[in-house]
């Protein structure tokens, strides 16, 4: 008699592992025996893919060991405290545990309107494992100072010695977010839901020469556009709940997309086949032992986040360059087009934007690039840069400020030379981070991440539709001679029906009433 399997568990990790062993076209039986599970776990893994997908996606910085989709006790509250830990981190903003708390108290209590919940440290362990939270920074660690700065260029300086490479063989990325409908004076009047449509994450990378320019990476929250059927797309395009960078989608994209590449441009160029990337330290990327090529000549190098405003090189200026040029285009398309500006805005779609932002990282000048690099590697080999094209901008690429206001003008559109050189340099954009209320709203009006992953795949039925629905019921059984015991039945569920129709309509009424007086 054969022994029983024994139970096994498989996390996160492995289950993404069989998913994409599948789409290979790898045979069942094979992988249940590879992972030592029954061939219905694979089937049934194959039926919840789509809520094991989005559920690594949504976890900034990976499951780690996690094993289930299960949720906390108020998945609103923790979906709300996520967003606005996101945005905090965006903005470089220190947070620690204790942080993490005191925000975790004051969301429950304006979304239950309780005071009955404890934030304590069990529940912020369990909290970080579910949202794949791997690091918080006490405020001590976050000040920018000198010494910070010049123990990471002497760091980064050995690093390059030891591995012997040339700034060809240096790389450089770093992500930003683009609201790409937006326009001047439209940025205060934006909902946070129409906000939140219409960003995206992009990712520049090239070598510090400037002499390979990877394929922007490019993140929205639809899947499949239909405005990619069929196109060939200038950017490396990946999908997430909330358009952005996870440890999921980094490490992917570094060890499908970067590594290749570099390889690649290294044969092209005779040169060894080694290299290495500069990242921010950020709890969105795996760690750097996960960011290595299988052969260990591909390595990445971790910006400290106190050094990362001063001296990481796509942040002094290419990415800015990259969002300008990208406006001008945007500009040029709207005012192209037949119609009024709002109606040529509406008309945009993504397939325009990854054109629009492929044309602009591409009009990015190797001078200009080289140049990011002259506070974190002062002492680099430059390649031979003409005098005057070493500015922050291109002249070519100045249009008068005063010919759009006229151009817009013209269209219908007015603003002031202010808010279109904010517009241009990105101001608006930078103060388009959602309020604490806007964050609850958000999780109010739709569920949370966590609430859509772990229920059923089914189309929820409204309370006032459920009621219309055992009004013809009841109605059509008193007609045909259905017994009076059944009735009652229906007329019980018709009643259920209304009291949680009830308490619904009360919590929401409640959350207005928050809202209009906040």
């Amino acid at each position: 008699m054969s022994n029983k399997r024994k139970h096994k568990t498989l996390d996160l990790n492995y289950k993404m592992e069989i998913l994409k062993k599948l789409d290979s076209g790898q045979n069942i039986c094979k992988l249940a025996k590879e992972y030592g599970v029954g061939r219905a776990t694979i089937h049934d893994l194959k039926k919840k893919r789509q809520k094991i997908e989005d559920r690594v996606n949504a976890m900034e910085s990976g499951p780690g060991q996690r094993k289930t989709l299960k949720v906390g006790g108020c998945p609103k509250m923790e979906s709300a405290l996520y967003m606005w830990y996101i945005q905090q981190r965006s903005k470089h903003t220190p947070i620690s545990g204790e942080i993490l708390k005191a925000k975790a108290i004051e969301f429950y209590k304006k979304i239950t309107n309780k005071d009955d919940f404890r934030a304590s440290d069990g529940w912020l362990d369990k909290f970080k494992k579910r949202f794949g939270i791997r690091l918080l920074t006490i405020s001590s660690e976050i000040s920018s100072n000198e010494s910070a700065v010049q123990s990471f260029i002497q760091h980064f300086k050995n690093k390059v010695e030891e591995l012997g490479l040339l700034p060809d063989q240096i790389y450089n990325a770093d992500e930003s977010g683009l609201f790409w409908r937006l326009l001047p004076n439209k940025a205060k009047e934006a909902s946070a839901d129409q906000v939140s449509k219409d960003r995206i994450t992009f990712m520049p990378c090239s070598n510090a020469t400037g002499t390979h320019k990877l394929d922007l990476l490019v993140i929205g929250e639809e899947k499949t556009p239909r405005a990619f059927k069929n196109i060939c797309l200038p950017v490396c395009y990946k999908n997430q709940i909330r358009s952005w960078v996870t440890r999921e989608i980094f490490n992917e994209w570094f060890h499908e997309d970067f590594v290749p590449e570099v390889e690649k441009f290294m044969k092209r160029s005779n040169l060894p086949i080694k290299a290495l990337l500069v990242i921010a330290d950020d709890p969105r990327h795996p760690n750097e032992q996960e960011l290595k090529s299988s052969d260990g000549n591909i390595q990445t190098i971790f910006l400290p986040l106190n050094c990362k405003p001063l001296l990481h090189p796509v942040d002094q200026n290419v990415i800015q360059k990259i969002k300008y040029l990208y406006k001008n285009k945007l500009l040029i398309h709207i005012i192209s087009q037949y119609g009024d500006i709002t109606q040529s805005l509406q008309g945009l779609n993504l397939k325009d934007v990854v054109f629009f932002l492929a044309h602009a990282w591409d009009s990015v000048s190797f001078n200009l690039i080289q140049s990011s690099w002259k506070k974190l590697w002062p002492t680099m080999n430059y390649v031979s840069i003409k005098k005057e094209e070493t500015d922050e901008w291109d002249p070519e690429d100045n249009v008068p400020v005063a010919e759009w206001l006229q151009i817009l003008s013209d269209k219908g559109f007015e603003t002031s030379e202010e808010n279109l050189i904010f517009w241009f340099e990105g101001i608006e954009e930078r103060e388009q981070i959602m309020t604490d209320e806007e964050i609850l709203w958000e999780t109010v009006k739709e569920e949370s991440i966590d609430e859509i992953l772990a229920s059923p795949t089914t189309v929820k039925v409204r309370p006032d539709d459920a009621l219309f629905s055992f009004n013809t019921c009841i109605t059509w059984a008193e007609e045909n001679g259905i017994s009076a015991k059944d009735i009652i039945i229906l007329r019980n569920m018709r009643e259920k029906v209304f009291k949680q129709g009830l308490q619904f309509t009360q919590k929401q009424n409640s959350f207005m009433d928050y809202f209009n007086t906040s």
